[in-house]
């Protein structure tokens, strides 16, 4: 496994990290705890040091989990970077510009938050504190900053910044050139590669750490999806998205089409060449595949150590500027 900085934070991560939202419990469908447990003990056993979480995944079950792992393996703390996220107050991810911060992340709300995921967790600090959504029209906010800079000097929180709405790539690069924030999440993939253009620049200059998400765009990117498919009763693919994009399901499977006959060319597996397109771009911190599997987290996992062409990297790169594929809504928060 190989590791990257973390932006100028200090922090080192692992270049392929744990997501957990699968692991909720709830609208990825029922899991097995001791089988999410599992997942997480073998992805650190295979060198991963970096753990994705949020207190609104399972409402705060996730976390509990995590704490459970760190009884079971005293002394890890100290080698593991957590990361987790700060649940807007009024419940609503990305926002429009009319909506108020203070309806979000109050000051006070945030404290509350914070101190609720260090005890579901167990733990003295986070790694890594994110909100869970933003705005762009909150540019000119500053008490959300100033509380998470007094949680900073206490101790609790080792570095903050913000997860930003799949489709909101600039919604914090005020908030990034003003330096007040170390990290920010994104969707990043094959599928969505606006960053590349509209937020690594900023976020190099300023040395901001990238954390990618949704590397397999919800799964179309690795697994064989049709548009007349059906997910299961309360899976939120079949649900959400239809809401805002009736036809994503369609965009999907279309897009993937496009897109994987140029991954095999890479000689390398859907998965791991989908997780090497993406850490083909220096300025990624870490990639948060997510997976309740213990199979799928190996695998996952090996991609650190494989190779892809730069030659597939610029094929998928012009797919993107050609408009064949293009950012879309994949309900990941």
């Amino acid at each position: 496994m190989k590791f990257r900085n973390l932006g100028k934070t200090g922090i080192r991560l692992s270049e392929i990290g744990l997501g957990t939202w699968e692991m909720a419990g709830d609208v990825w469908g029922k899991k097995d705890d001791t089988v999410s447990l599992k997942a997480l003990q073998i992805g650190l056993e295979n060198g991963a040091n970096f753990i994705d979480t949020a207190a609104g995944y399972g409402a705060g079950h996730v976390e509990e989990l995590i704490g459970n792992l760190l009884r079971k393996t005293p002394g890890s703390r100290e080698n593991l970077v957590i990361s987790t996220k700060v649940k807007p107050e009024c419940g609503q991810f990305a926002p429009p510009s009319d909506r108020d911060i203070r309806n979000f992340y109050a000051p006070n709300w945030i404290r509350r938050q914070c101190e609720a995921s260090l005890s579901r967790m167990g733990t003295d600090y986070i790694d890594i504190l994110l909100m869970h959504t933003w705005s762009g029209a909150w540019g000119q906010e500053t008490d959300w900053y100033n509380e998470l800079v007094r949680l900073k000097q206490e101790g609790k929180v080792r570095s903050f910044g913000i997860s930003i709405p799949d489709e909101g790539i600039r919604d914090a690069n005020v908030q990034i050139a003003l330096g007040m924030v170390d990290v920010i999440e994104c969707v990043f993939n094959a599928f969505q590669q606006e960053p590349l253009y509209s937020l690594f620049p900023l976020a190099s200059k300023h040395g901001v750490g990238i954390i990618a998400r949704s590397p397999f765009s919800s799964g179309v990117l690795v697994q064989e999806w049709s548009p007349s498919m059906q997910f299961a009763e309360g899976d939120w693919r079949g649900l959400w998205p239809l809401d805002v994009k009736p036809d994503w399901l369609r965009e999907q499977v279309d897009m993937a089409a496009i897109i994987k006959p140029t991954l095999m060319k890479s000689g390398l597996s859907y998965p791991v060449a989908s997780l090497q397109f993406i850490l083909a771009s220096s300025e990624v911190s870490s990639v948060i595949p997510g997976s309740s599997n213990p199979a799928h987290v190996i695998t996952n996992l090996s991609a650190s150590d494989a190779v892809i062409s730069p030659d597939v990297v610029s094929e998928i790169r012009q797919l993107w500027k050609d408009r064949k594929v293009r950012g879309t809504y994949n309900g990941s928060i």
